[in-house]
């Protein structure tokens, strides 16, 4: 288990015995996301995994010599504002009424164990080495507004547990319309959403069913689930 940031290249590498996760900052300091399987190697350079063609009408951040278009790349948590016409997993009222948001990347940590969510349930390492976090701080300078993008690996399972906090730090009020604890992207969708429905003495009943396009999600409502 190891969490390792390749200084040169700006990538991070998650990974242990089961799966890699691999983040890449861009040259317009956003988070890309390279990889995200089955364990790999590590190497310096995991940048020939960005994606980069030419497509017409595409809306460029950096046309000179990337063509880099946000709308084509997988961001490891999408804004609004920048070119990318999906869903954003945030979005920042600002008090102009803008809500156009530039998150760049300034500082990391990476430390042992995993740190706890006041006042909210989530998974724990029992010691230190159990499990590694990284957490990678962005920050938009128009709302001088800090994201921390918190990342865990455990050492005995093939999985990675998100969260994401925000710190204003501007002597403006901003409004947080959305936040997410997570996004990822796939270059496909031979998916499958499972989920654990049910209610009061009736708890976790298993549903799996495929992936289509659109949006859909879980609400869970104590008599069924809104989609």
């Amino acid at each position: 288990m190891s969490i390792i940031y390749h200084e040169k290249s700006r990538i991070f590498h998650l990974t242990n015995d089961y799966i890699s996760y691999i983040i890449y900052v861009m040259d317009n300091d956003q988070l890309e996301n390279l990889y995200y399987g089955r364990r790999v190697h590590d190497r310096e350079d995991f940048s020939h995994l960005h994606q980069l063609s030419f497509r017409l009408q595409m809306s460029l951040v950096q046309p000179d010599p990337s063509y880099l278009s946000m709308h084509y790349v997988r961001q490891e948590y999408p804004f609004y504002g920048t070119g990318d016409y999906r869903s954003p997993a945030g979005q920042i009222l600002l008090s102009n009424g803008s809500r156009v948001s530039d998150f760049k990347f300034r500082t990391y940590a990476i430390f042992s164990g995993k740190p706890g969510l006041p006042g909210l349930p989530a998974t724990y390492a029992e010691s230190e080495d159990e499990a590694e976090t990284l957490e990678i701080t962005l920050t938009d300078e128009v709302s001088g507004t800090d994201m921390v993008l918190s990342y865990t690996l455990f050492r005995e399972y093939p999985v990675i547990t998100r969260h994401t906090r925000f710190t204003q730090t501007g002597d403006e009020p901003v409004m947080l319309e959305r936040a997410l604890s997570a996004s990822v992207g796939f270059l496909d969708m031979d998916y499958e959403m499972l989920q654990l429905s049910g209610a009061w003495a009736r708890e976790r009943h298993v549903y799996t069913r495929r992936l289509e396009r659109g949006l859909q999600g879980i609400s869970g409502t104590g008599r069924g689930v809104d989609i």
